[in-house]
């Protein structure tokens, strides 16, 4: 779905990734796994056009993404949630839905709230409440609902499960595996390489900029030289 051919991008003039290529695949869940620093947030700010591409290409089914802006991105079916400023605090719960569904035909948003407090129960129990209020765990359930929203064919993660306790963290994971469920592609960077990998069907591995590792998921735990030299955990 996504294919991405000697990708070079950074920051300014900083190289960060260096001749990355892979392919992410229709209806999968994939990780991006890696030390900090690797490139995992920068390859999907790559993706959105957020940051420099110096060469390579990236392209959703066959469609060239470099050069576009973010803006047209997104309409292509692209929805990406990053890691900080992912909802608006200043906003209550369901204003910061009402927002998100707007991207929508008028008449089929009251439908889209309907079925996402279905997926997201806790956030129709949360909906006058004010966004920065929420915990680190409903908070990440208000961003990715936004996210799905805007009915994307795929969708961008950075570090969904960052600061949360395992049980929370759980908890998103398998709201993750139902939006796989309903045919959306996901493609997640965690720093939390051994939780991911219980949920994800692929993982890729950076560091240093570099792809160091490209595999099933059952692949990756079984490598314990990737674990170790790589993922650094044990």
């Amino acid at each position: 779905m996504i294919t991405i051919s000697n990708l070079k991008a950074g920051y300014g003039k900083l190289e960060i990734l260096h001749d990355i290529s892979l392919t992410f695949a229709e209806r999968q869940f994939s990780a991006v796994l890696g030390p900090n620093g690797s490139g995992k947030s920068t390859l999907m700010k790559a993706i959105m056009n957020l940051n420099t591409v110096f060469g390579g290409s990236i392209q959703l089914r066959e469609r060239a993404l470099i050069g576009e802006p973010t803006e047209a991105i997104s309409r292509l079916g692209i929805a990406y949630v990053p890691q900080r400023e992912n909802i608006f605090d200043e906003l209550s719960v369901l204003e910061n839905l009402q927002l998100g569904a707007r991207v929508l035909p008028k008449d089929e948003r009251p439908t889209a709230l309907k079925e996402l407090r279905e997926i997201f129960p806790i956030l129709g129990r949360r909906g006058a409440q004010q966004a920065v209020t929420l915990s680190g765990g409903e908070h990440q359930m208000l961003a990715i609902a936004i996210a799905w929203l805007s009915k994307p064919s795929i969708m961008l993660l950075d570090e969904p499960s960052a600061g949360l306790a395992p049980a929370i963290a759980t908890d998103v994971f398998r709201v993750l595996l139902e939006l796989r469920e309903q045919g959306i592609t996901l493609i997640v960077v965690e720093q939390n390489a051994r939780r991911v990998l219980q949920y994800c069907d692929y993982a890729f591995v950076l560091r240093e900029g570099m792809l160091v590792f490209q595999g099933s998921a059952e692949e990756c735990l079984r490598d314990e030289e990737t674990i170790k030299s790589y993922l650094g955990v044990h």
